[in-house]
């Protein structure tokens, strides 16, 4: 279920291994990368072919699973033309072979993935900080299949539960997942208030689903990732929850997210 490349070797990819992950030994192909990202973006990243080429052996090796949780580094920054922090954007890959969506939460907008959505026209569900993200009305107005929760600041375990158990309601299999663990309370940068039993609950509703795949994104700090990813793999597996801080959020937030999901349901999607 747990997937990195042998040639990964930061504490992301260590802590993959340390859980039990398999390393990747294959090598991709540029015909692979090419189906998400363009002449341009390839001529861009061609210097680290082997690092590219690593994460799309990755994507690949995935696929040949019903489940998959995995790690190339990051991926919703690479978008079709720019590489943004992203060498192979592996969620799109998997949403353009499978015919699915994508979907991301995480604190920041994946404008990579965007990008490409404008081109491909693969259906985008993106959860994210409104604070540090475009407004609904941007994304509307320019996207094909777009759902946007912009998550006011403040919310927490509550808001996010509510509003992922709505999009798994209406998406088919498989579920591609961009996800990140900069949402966590105790992520040194964010404003948002999710702590460990969130990710047990996304495990749980996981559970049910028999494909998915999911790209690790923002794996905030090494407390916060193992943590929360344990607590994810817990509620996967049936394990009991996390003894954790819970955050109560404020009226305000959950009027505001009660709305964000009032505009989805009024969307064909």
């Amino acid at each position: 279920m747990l997937l990195t490349h042998k040639l990964f070797n930061d504490w992301v990819a260590n802590t993959l291994r340390e859980l039990g992950a398999e390393a990747v030994e294959a090598t991709g192909t540029w015909d692979a990368v090419r189906e998400v990202h363009s002449d341009l973006f390839i001529k861009a990243v061609k210097r680290r072919e082997e690092e590219v080429l690593a994460a799309a052996a990755v994507a690949e090796a995935a696929l040949g699973s019903d489940r998959a949780i995995f790690y190339i580094g990051g991926s919703m920054g690479a978008g079709l033309n720019a590489a943004r922090g992203g060498l192979f954007n592996a969620a799109a890959f998997i949403a353009q072979r499978t015919g699915s969506a994508v979907v991301s939460i995480d604190r920041h907008f994946p404008w990579g993935t965007w990008e490409i959505h404008l081109e491909r026209r693969f259906p985008l569900v993106a959860v994210y900080s409104g604070a540090d993200g475009p407004s609904y009305r941007y994304l509307k107005r320019r996207g094909h299949r777009v759902l946007a929760f912009p998550i006011p600041p403040g919310a927490g375990d509550k808001s996010f539960a509510r509003v992922v158990r709505y999009v798994l309601g209406i998406l088919g299999e498989p579920l591609v997942l961009h996800l990140g663990f900069d949402i966590h309370m105790s992520d040194p940068t964010g404003h948002l208030f999710v702590s460990d039993y969130f990710f047990y609950s996304l495990g749980k509703m996981l559970a049910s689903i028999r494909r998915f795949y999911i790209s690790i994104e923002c794996p905030s700090s090494p407390r916060v990732f193992k943590s929360a990813l344990g607590s994810l793999l817990g509620g996967l597996r049936g394990g009991e929850p996390p003894v954790s801080e819970r955050y109560e959020e404020g009226e305000e937030v959950e009027r505001e997210v009660g709305r964000l999901i009032r505009l989805a349901k009024k969307e064909r999607f």
